[in-house]
């Protein structure tokens, strides 16, 4: 999987170590934040749950079980690794039960409740304000000069905002099998699977496009007809709202980014040369066009970069490196890992 992934979406540094991720569950700590003020009434628990080598459809399922409610009254803003442990919020709507200890007594011994609370509102995919990461590399093969310089980057520059290779399922199966699907060749009816392999065809143009503008040298900047889109933000304007020195401004600043396309089946939203590029990378697709149209996918705009907050690194010894950053919702530790060095896992299981 690993080895199809960096041949299709290319760093944009050139890498030279190794190192091991995961040897241990402890190696890869995920925490969500949120800036929620609850209102301490209302029908809904919010529960920020720690959970080990679980993934969060299977912990959903366990609180909805715990509380004795119907799975769909389980909210939470987003999916996360199972190989790891993650601080993670949940909601329950009108549980039936409301003692919190008595909800963590019938939860199994990976799932432990750190905080509760009662509020008005259900928990909805997306609502956090960001991802904190903790990781440990062991085991790194390399010159420390180089992942120095690859660090020293990163923090200059960000990196590729590319949908990590866990969106592609493994040895990148999910998207023949979404190909497959949206040509009829097999039927698909569990709901949450067609939303991940929907999720995976347009992920797929999205990093074909970041890749192609790393390849030619403009990931990272402008060319005419793109759409740019404000820092922290789901809004966008054209690049030519702007003057050249302007825009040089404002991307060096990071308050601004350059967007690719997140495909639909409605006409490519970005205009004159960035619209031809990501029309070119869409048309190598003509299945996905297929599904897109039977499901009426509509265009949307994604970051083609993403900087890393409050990035900390620490060298353990000669061989061992802590890492600790913040990403934005929808983005990926492993990508910004992939830029430092080539990790792999240690441990299969986990």
């Amino acid at each position: 999987m690993q080895a199809d992934f960096d041949q299709l979406f290319p760093t944009l540094n050139r890498i030279h170590a190794t190192g091991s991720i995961k040897s241990q569950t402890r190696d890869f700590m995920v925490i969500e934040h949120h800036d929620m003020n609850f209102t301490g009434e209302g029908e809904h628990l919010w529960l920020k749950v720690e959970k080990e080598n679980s993934n969060t459809g299977w912990a959903a399922t366990q609180l909805a079980s715990a509380c004795k409610v119907p799975a769909r009254q389980v909210g939470f803003a987003g999916k996360k690794d199972r190989h790891a442990i993650t601080q993670q919020w949940f909601s329950v709507q009108l549980p039936k039960i409301t003692d919190v200890e008595l909800i963590a007594e019938k939860l199994p011994a990976e799932l432990r409740i750190l905080e509760h609370h009662w509020h008005q509102s259900k928990l909805k995919i997306g609502q956090l304000t960001h991802n904190e990461f903790q990781l440990v590399i062991r085991d790194v093969q390399g010159d420390q000069a180089d992942i120095e310089d690859n660090i020293a980057a990163i923090k200059h520059v960000g990196v590729p905002n590319y949908f990590g290779s866990q969106r592609f399922g493994r040895d990148m199966s999910n998207i023949q099998q979404a190909k497959d699907w949206f040509t009829g060749t097999i039927k698909v009816n569990n709901k949450n699977l067609k939303g991940l392999l929907l999720s995976t065809a347009r992920s797929h143009i999205f990093n074909a496009i970041v890749a192609q503008r790393l390849q030619n040298g403009i990931w990272s900047r402008p060319v005419a007809g793109d759409l740019l889109q404000l820092n922290g933000s789901h809004s966008w304007f054209p690049s030519d709202e702007a003057t050249a020195d302007e825009l040089t401004q404002r991307l060096s600043a990071f308050d601004i980014h350059i967007t690719a396309a997140l495909w639909g089946e409605d006409p490519v939203q970005s205009r004159a040369e960035c619209a031809q590029l990501e029309q070119s990378i869409a048309d190598q697709f003509p299945e996905y066009q297929t599904g897109f149209a039977i499901h009426r996918v509509k265009q949307d705009r994604r970051s083609m970069r993403v900087m890393p907050q409050s990035f900390q690194h620490l060298w353990q010894d000669a061989n061992t490196l802590q890492l600790q950053f913040k990403l934005p919702p929808g983005s990926y530790a492993t990508v910004v890992m992939r830029e430092i060095m080539t990790c792999r896992a240690a441990n299969p299981t986990l």
